[in-house]
């Protein structure tokens, strides 16, 4: 576990926003280290990050680990993971201007798409599909610069499957995909001249994370394969999904 939290004048009403732990700290250092080496996103790109306090600090470490230990986060709710994980009620979320007073580099003056009071528990499924692919396409009409939205395990699949043109999973099929997700496992998507998206490898060494419990993660494998289950044990959140934007 880490050495201290964030102050927070009640711990008690977030019990269920936990802080992330040391080894996930370094993971998400390592993966930083690794887009700066691969030169995956361009200057000038876009984080954005779910509420989930373990999501921040994971934007924080990949950032430092890119070099960028002062770049501005930008807290958005709709990257949330699937609310039918809290069905008798949401997690009680530090607000952007706690955070920055915790030190974590925020940009306090970003609007989200919805307000964090507007995400509702035990929400379908097929809803979160929706919610993922909403955010995915505004912040890409919005702007042209990459972006690097580090959410949670299924985020990888529901913020990508729909802009890859594929139709959203059901709970089964999410839980089968969601098997072969990692702990800080990366999704990175490109588009070209045509605004076509397709995911590239992320197998590089430097990106690809490998654990004693988990094969190499590969989201090309594990979201356009057969759809066989993966006999995988897995982590359900801290993980970043990349999109490239065309470049002359």
């Amino acid at each position: 576990m880490p050495d201290a939290v964030p102050n927070r004048p009640k711990p008690i009403d977030f019990l269920q926003d936990c802080p992330l732990t040391q080894i996930g700290s370094l993971q998400g250092n390592l993966v930083g280290k690794g887009l700066r080496e691969e030169n995956i996103l361009q200057p000038g790109f876009q984080v954005y990050v779910s509420p989930a306090l373990r999501s921040i600090e994971t934007a924080a470490a990949i950032l430092s680990g890119m070099g960028y230990s002062d770049y501005k986060i930008k807290v958005e709710p709709t990257a949330f993971e699937w609310t039918g994980w809290y069905s008798k009620a949401m997690p009680t979320w530090m607000s952007p201007e706690a955070l920055a007073e915790n030190g974590f580099e925020i940009d306090t003056s970003y609007v989200p798409l919805i307000p964090a009071s507007e995400l509702k528990s035990d929400e379908p499924v097929e809803e979160y599909y929706d919610r993922s692919f909403h955010l995915v396409k505004q912040l890409l009409e919005k702007d042209d610069n990459d972006l690097l939205i580090v959410g949670h395990g299924s985020s990888l699949d529901t913020m990508t499957r729909q802009l890859l043109g594929f139709p959203k999973r059901n709970f089964r099929e999410m839980m089968n995909v969601l098997r072969g997700v990692p702990y800080c496992g990366v999704a990175i998507t490109e588009n070209d001249s045509d605004r076509n998206w397709k995911l590239i490898s992320a197998a590089s060494a430097n990106i690809s994370m490998r654990h004693s419990s988990n094969s190499d993660f590969c989201a090309m494998k594990s979201f356009m394969g057969s759809g066989e289950e993966v006999d995988i044990d897995t982590g359900l959140n801290l993980n970043p999904a990349v999109f490239r934007n065309y470049h002359h």
